[in-house]
């Protein structure tokens, strides 16, 4: 019976051995930090605390208060001690100059009372672990307390287990360091070739559009010299189609004019009275092969719906086999008029969208990457990696974006840049390219009216599109007339145009009252109807300009088709 006493104790020992934290009595306190504070009122007390210390890492332990009510040390303590060292840190109420400790291995803490009578002993420490890596140079904290280094901050990879690494990052083009000065010094280059007298001489549509793609981020709105170059950039698009009879404009050329007018808010289906939009897509039909892309991308950017063969073409730019060392920026072009269709046009249109060679496109540009970033010459790189911005791609994996833009950047800042590279690149540094023009806001002040339809409300309604006319005649003979082009939803009434008219150009803002079931609008352009004068607004309604006939109707009931105009004609009136 007493051997098997002794083979308990021995057992028991040896559980002690190997579990101290539950032999010994101490809490075990794992947490990177933490408090540990205790009261007690009596005469012989102790407790202890256990604070595990991971490996490659440490703790500093510090002694915040430590009272006691009757005597010193000879009464109450705090003892701490290290695994692995012999010494001990033992601290005394009523001191104020404790010292930290610092430990690499498991702290322990105890807490004892030793009197013949009672008293209150209450103290209060706190720790905090950190990592070995916390304590160099270059190091970012986790919120759980863990350090990576600082290289490893907004690498697209989550290090710290909440991803606080990768939270307020700049991603993508803007994580590239150095894109925003480049982004500026590029600007002031493109403004240094600016003259106050031509522009940009030839080259005005593409330096505008250069210019407002990398300015975007940081415009505030429109300033004289931005007025200045949209004056110029109307006078050499108006020059230009003056010269049409005797210097035909190509379709790439017109590409360019209709970017520029859509990126600086300007009417292209009425410039002037000249609708370019049209004049694009007939002169693409007679154009080659190469000029589609660029073509079908300027139209789609004014919001215009392609031919129903636009997407068989692009496809077959795509997968050409030519031979032409040019083919790349063709294609890429290609890519950037296919990413714009899905979003720009009827659901009917994309029926025979091509998304199987559109990602295989995408796929070998990406492929087609070099080891120094670029996808061949800075004019080829830029425009891929425009088209692979276009396609969504800005934050694969399966290319290098970083390696592509400082290849840009670094011509950028050369002394052999020139125009045309600064005009593919700048755009990039500001995570734009050419099909963005798309997505230009003309609804604050930097939006041009006088020119017709840059109107929201207009854009954002889905569906098939129709154009129709709308215009002002004041006097019996037509003495003022204003006309403006809308692109506007189908099965939309007068009424709604109008408001359209009024939010697109201020000259046909109209007031009106609703007189039992039917809308009266009695003042136009500010001119009120007088019956003295016996002059009042009458609407005109019709197919086309010889076809119109005075309706009685309420405009919120008449509905018109593709190609119909309305007239409001202020004029004398007969009973």
């Amino acid at each position: 019976m007493d051997f098997l006493k002794f083979l308990g104790f021995i057992f028991l020992l040896l559980i002690c051995k190997f579990h101290v934290a539950f032999c010994d009595g101490c809490s075990r306190l794992t947490g990177a930090s933490g408090t540990i504070s205790n009261e007690k009122y009596d005469h012989r007390y102790s407790k202890c605390w256990k604070i595990i210390v991971p490996s490659n890492s440490y703790v500093q332990l510090n002694m915040n208060s430590f009272y006691a009510s009757s005597g010193g040390c000879s009464y109450t303590k705090v003892e701490v001690s290290i695994a692995n060292r012999n010494e001990k840190f033992t601290f005394c109420p009523g001191e104020s100059n404790w010292q930290p400790v610092i430990a690499f291995d498991d702290i322990t803490v105890y807490h004892e009372m030793s009197h013949y009578s009672t008293f209150t002993s209450r103290f209060q420490m706190t720790y905090k672990g950190e990592n070995f890596l916390c304590a160099q140079k270059n190091i970012f904290k986790c919120y759980s307390g863990a350090c990576i280094l600082q290289s490893q901050v907004c690498d697209g990879i989550k290090h710290c287990y909440d991803g606080d690494d990768e939270k307020g990052c700049a991603t993508g083009v803007f994580a590239v360091p150095g894109v925003d000065e480049s982004r500026l010094n590029g600007t002031r280059w493109l403004k240094k070739k600016w003259s106050l007298s031509s522009g940009w001489q030839e080259n005005t549509h593409r330096g505008i559009i250069a210019f407002y793609l990398a300015t975007e981020k940081n415009a505030t709105g429109i300033d004289m010299e931005r007025k200045l170059m949209v004056k110029q950039l109307e006078v050499q698009t108006l020059a230009a189609i003056l010269r049409n009879e005797t210097d035909p404009l190509t379709a790439n050329q017109l590409s360019m004019f209709v970017n520029a007018l859509t990126v600086t808010c300007q009417d292209p289906y009425n410039f002037y009275g000249y609708d370019l939009v049209k004049m694009l897509k007939e002169k693409v039909e007679t154009s080659s092969l190469t000029a589609h892309p660029v073509s079908y991308l300027a139209l789609c950017n004014a919001g215009e719906i392609l031919p129903v063969n636009a997407t068989n073409v692009l496809t077959e730019v795509l997968n050409s086999d030519s031979e032409y060392p040019f083919l790349l920026d063709v294609q890429a072009a290609a890519l950037m008029a296919l990413s714009c269709i899905p979003d720009d046009q009827p659901d009917e249109s994309n029926s025979s969208y091509p998304l199987i060679n559109y990602l295989e496109a995408v796929k070998k540009f990406k492929q087609l990457q070099l080891d120094d970033g670029s996808f061949g010459n800075v004019y080829t790189t830029a425009i891929v990696t425009q088209a692979l911005l276009s396609a969504g791609a800005e934050n694969s994996k399966d290319w290098n974006l970083k390696a592509a833009v400082s290849h840009l950047m670094k011509h950028l800042n050369s002394s052999s840049v020139d125009f045309l590279a600064t005009y593919f690149i700048l755009p990039i540094l500001n995570r734009k390219c050419l099909s963005d023009i798309r997505y230009t806001d003309c609804t604050d002040g930097l939006q041009h009216k006088s020119q017709g339809d840059s109107v929201p409300d207009v854009k954002s309604k889905l569906g098939p599109k129709m154009r129709v006319q709308y215009s002002l005649y004041i006097g019996d003979e037509k003495d003022i007339v204003h006309t403006l082009s809308l692109r506007v939803p189908e099965n939309i009434t007068v009424f709604d145009i109008m408001q359209l008219a009024e939010e697109a150009d201020s000259k046909y803002k109209f007031q009106w009252k609703l007189m039992g079931q039917k809308i009266y609008i009695y003042d136009v352009a500010g001119i009120i109807n007088d019956f003295e004068d016996g002059l009042f607004w009458l609407l005109y309604v019709g197919k086309d300009v010889d076809s119109v006939t005075h309706n009685t109707e309420s405009p919120d009931k008449v509905t018109v088709n593709d190609g119909a105009q309305i007239i409001m004609w202020y004029k004398k009136a007969t009973i």
